[in-house]
């Protein structure tokens, strides 16, 4: 799905491409990849992909990665924005993990109403620019190597 986005934007010339990703996503990324692939690793807020800095570069930017999913379809409503629920035009089916994470960390916010910003502060690390794609679990983050550039994304 990415590389279509990428493809999409590159043949339209254009050098950056803007997502909607907001906490809650990174979040359940972060959980989904934890639990099915034993590895610490989520999306970025920032990064670039391809031509190595030069002019096939891509800027990619997901500036609502800090606001919560509640506060922007809030936002949505007073302001008579549409909502569109989670679709992905390349799925054929529900994304039935994504739910279901997105269902645990719901459950979980109630007995623990520190979780999302506790999530994002361990998350942190791994959406700066230049952290790795994904570590181990339990390795150190901060000292792990990285590629020249960041065109890895969360699961």
């Amino acid at each position: 799905r990415r590389g279509m986005l990428y493809g999409c934007v590159r043949a339209n010339g254009y050098t950056a491409l803007v997502l909607a990703h907001h906490l809650d996503d990174l979040a359940e990324s972060f959980v989904m990849s934890a639990f099915n692939n034993g590895r610490l690793r989520t999306m970025k807020g920032h990064y670039t992909t391809g031509g190595g800095g030069g002019a096939s570069a891509l800027r990619v930017l997901r500036p609502l990665c800090y606001a919560r999913e509640p506060d922007l379809r809030a936002f949505a409503r007073e302001t008579a924005l549409p909502v569109i629920e989670d679709n992905c035009p390349a799925c054929f089916e529900a994304p039935l993990e994504r739910a279901r994470i997105k269902r645990l960390l719901a459950s979980q916010e109630v007995e623990c109403p520190g979780l999302f910003p506790n999530l994002l502060r361990a998350m942190q690390p791994l959406m700066r620019i230049g952290a790795p794609a994904s570590s181990p679990a339990g390795a150190a983050v901060a000292g792990a190597a990285h590629s020249a550039h960041s065109d890895e994304d969360g699961p």
